[in-house]
């Protein structure tokens, strides 16, 4: 089990396409950058929901995930989804891909503050 707090960005990326559905791999020429294909038929794009608003934001709005800064006087974003899980980042990508894999891989994660 792993500690959600100490992923980096990329695995956390993996985990969310992985809760998510969504094949990712790394191209010939990756350069550690995950991509997927959106859509039978077109190109590989980067995938990276922890930074990218394209494709975190939705996933924010999908999910209901409910966000705020210093929540109990934390300086980080909270992330807040429903049953029960807080969780913070440093920024708002962060803080809700972490919510949201806690919630649809709770066997695979542990939450620590």
């Amino acid at each position: 089990m792993e500690n959600i707090n100490h992923l980096s960005s990329v695995k956390l990326d993996i985990l969310v396409a992985e809760a998510i559905g969504i094949d990712v791999f790394y191209p010939d020429n990756h350069n550690n950058k995950l991509s997927y294909v959106a859509r039978a038929g077109m190109a590989p794009r980067e995938w990276a929901p922890s930074r990218f608003w394209s494709q975190g934001g939705p996933l924010i709005e999908q999910h209901k995930i409910d966000l705020n800064w210093g929540w109990e006087e934390m300086a980080e974003w909270t992330a807040s989804i429903e049953p029960n899980i807080n969780i913070q980042g440093t920024t708002v990508l962060e803080a809700a891909m972490r919510a949201l894999v806690c919630l649809k891989l709770p066997d695979f994660v542990k939450i620590s503050l």
